[in-house]
């Protein structure tokens, strides 16, 4: 019995030896893992300053004195100082890298001996200028759908241009400058005159312009979340506004230059968008669809959906600008778009993009 009750003191005292090591590791792993996650948690929110500090100093390209001092202060607004960044310039100053360095202190992983842990996110962007696909007046960036005109009357005052196949069922279509489409152009009907047509074109982007449009709503203080509406007032598009959810227009008048934009769609009901032919708007839906519904619709400036669809429901509809989508659906007769570079003053000079 005393040799058993011997054995037994031994076992327990190595099981507390154990316990006690595997106690030590674990509270060692745990260390490890508070101090890790603080570093990734840190790691996210400076690459995200860098990000907006970037792409916010692209808009100041090729001036790189300015783009500098731009990406400076946004990481002022950010939390953190200019010297925790620096920042390169290459293709003709039309592309800047910023790279960031910051190191950041352990707390508990210090038992362990691991003192500080340094990070460097980093980000490129790019400055581009707002061409492509707004070289012409009517737009169809899809690969996979036809640009389709189905109605009678339908004037297009410049050029068209579709990434699939063009298709018009219809009599008295006008094409006053070509139309291009990268596979083949169909037109059914009479009286139908197209200046030039272009099958086999070349592919056309659509750029995203959208941050820009974003940071300058947000310096001139028109930003919104939620979806908004505009109801019979006069709207001024002086500075860009930019909404988080979707548009509905009835009855409002815009005036001014510059851009609507919208993360979701964008539905008018009414007609006379615009307060007068002086206006250019270009109205700007990020992910959803445009459309438009009402006769004897006349707008000013820019319908521009990259993502989605633009549909045009009703009759004698007048656009003096461009119409640029993914897909374009017209329902309706007397259709016009007259093309000129008035509405172009709607968009910013130049786009920019994060490229890495």
């Amino acid at each position: 019995m005393i040799k058993h009750f011997s054995i037994l003191k031994d076992n327990k005292g190595s099981t507390m030896i154990i316990y006690a090591l595997t106690l030590t590791v674990l509270l060692g792993f745990c260390a490890l893992i508070t101090d890790i996650g603080a570093v990734m948690v840190e790691k996210q929110k400076f690459q995200n300053a860098i990000d907006a500090a970037s792409l916010a100093a692209a808009q100041d390209l090729p001036d790189i004195s300015k783009a500098r001092d731009t990406a400076g202060q946004y990481m002022q607004l950010n939390g953190y100082t200019p010297e925790d960044i620096s920042v390169t310039f290459e293709n003709s100053n039309k592309t800047i890298h910023v790279n960031g360095a910051k190191t950041i202190n352990y707390y508990f992983a210090r038992l362990l001996g691991f003192d500080n842990t340094t990070i460097h996110p980093s980000a490129t962007a790019e400055s581009d200028s707002i061409g492509g696909a707004f070289n012409y007046v009517l737009f169809s960036g899809s690969k996979n759908s036809t640009l389709t005109l189905n109605g009678s009357s339908q004037y297009i005052g410049g050029s068209s241009h579709t990434n699939r196949n063009f298709i018009a069922n219809g009599s008295k279509l006008t094409v006053t400058g070509a139309c291009e489409a990268m596979t083949t152009i169909t037109v059914n009907g009479s009286q139908n005159n197209i200046n030039t047509k272009v099958p086999n074109a070349q592919f056309v982007e659509m750029p995203d312009f959208s941050e820009t449009i974003r940071l300058q709503a947000e310096e001139a203080g028109q930003i919104y979340t939620g979806n908004k509406n505009y109801n019979g007032s006069c709207i001024d598009t002086d500075s860009p506004i930019y909404v988080d959810g979707n548009i509905t227009v009835n009855g409002s008048h815009f005036r001014g230059k510059g851009c609507v934009l919208a993360t979701g769609s964008i539905t008018f009901n009414g007609s006379n968008l615009n307060e007068s032919s002086d206006d250019a708007v270009c109205f700007y839906s990020k992910n959803g669809d445009i459309t438009i519904n009402g006769s004897h619709a006349a707008f000013d400036g820019i319908l521009y959906a990259p993502n989605g669809s633009i549909t045009m429901n009703g009759s004698n509809q007048t656009i003096n600008g461009r119409v640029i989508a993914d897909t374009v659906t017209f329902n309706g007769s007397n259709l016009s778009i007259n093309g000129g570079t008035g509405e172009l003053k709607s968009l910013p000079s130049h786009g920019v993009k994060l490229v890495k």
